[in-house]
């Protein structure tokens, strides 16, 4: 494992551990050290340096702090994927809008498209059909530059958009296409959001690691009518995901 991005100057007053902490730093921003890399352990630098595993571990344990690194019991310690800092909670956005917004480029991968005739809780509690009611069932994997961001499930009332289900959705938008093709405005969403264990087949179609934590979301969408028109369930990985949220103060 090559530590050439690693520079220790003994000669100078500023601390090993520093040192260190700033070169694998500098290696990350760069490009030298990418999403995943793994790290050298505390006793390759010790014998590559001739340094202590105090001054590594405080190095390691900053870089840590800062959400620079990740250390995995067992595996060793390796560089954090970029956090998507999305504003899901605050504005309502398309997927590939958000994805251009933070400089990243969007794909979707299809998992299943079907349209089914009966779900108890989509029938029943979300939408309020009847049974035989056509509704189109999407799953899709999205990503950005290549790195899967969220699993997200949907269920559309197809008496509201006939012909829905012919669409091409991995490069085309569900709301671009209610505008376009419609004439059908999301005005609206309601979101709710909890924290879970993220179950082991999702994870691995995310890849990320199994039993870690994820944002668990539904979202119901609206139109100007205030028609429901959307019923969505989306998987964010809780290490590759944060949300902003902005607060106003009420004038009472």
């Amino acid at each position: 494992m090559t530590t050439d991005y690693i520079k220790l100057n003994k000669m100078t007053a500023t601390p090993l551990y520093y040192q260190l902490k700033e070169s694998i730093k500098a290696a990350v921003s760069e490009g030298i050290l990418k999403p995943n890399d793994k790290l050298p352990t505390e006793e390759e630098l010790c014998l590559a340096f001739n340094i202590s595993r105090p001054v590594i571990r405080q190095a390691y344990s900053e870089l840590i702090n800062e959400g620079i690194i990740t250390r995995f019991k067992g595996k060793g310690t390796f560089v954090r994927e970029q956090e998507v800092k999305g504003r899901f909670f605050r504005e309502l956005s398309n997927f590939q809008h958000e994805m251009h917004r933070l400089g990243l480029t969007p794909s979707t991968k299809v998992l299943s498209l079907e349209t089914i005739s009966y779900n108890r809780r989509v029938y029943d509690e979300v939408f309020h059909l009847e049974k035989g009611e056509p509704v189109l069932h999407i799953r899709r994997l999205r990503y950005g530059n290549d790195i899967p961001i969220v699993l997200v499930e949907t269920f559309v009332p197809l008496k509201y958009f006939p012909g829905l289900e012919k669409a091409d959705f991995t490069s085309t938008s569900l709301y671009d296409l209610f505008e376009k093709n419609y004439s059908t405005y999301v005005a609206k969403a309601e979101r709710t959001i909890e924290a879970r264990i993220i179950e082991n087949k999702d994870a691995d179609l995310l890849e990320v690691k199994r039993h870690s934590a994820m944002h668990f979301v539904k979202t119901y969408a609206y139109d100007l009518s205030e028609r429901m028109v959307e019923y969505s369930i989306a998987v964010y990985p809780g290490e590759r995901n944060k949300f902003d949220v902005v607060i106003n103060r009420s004038s009472n």
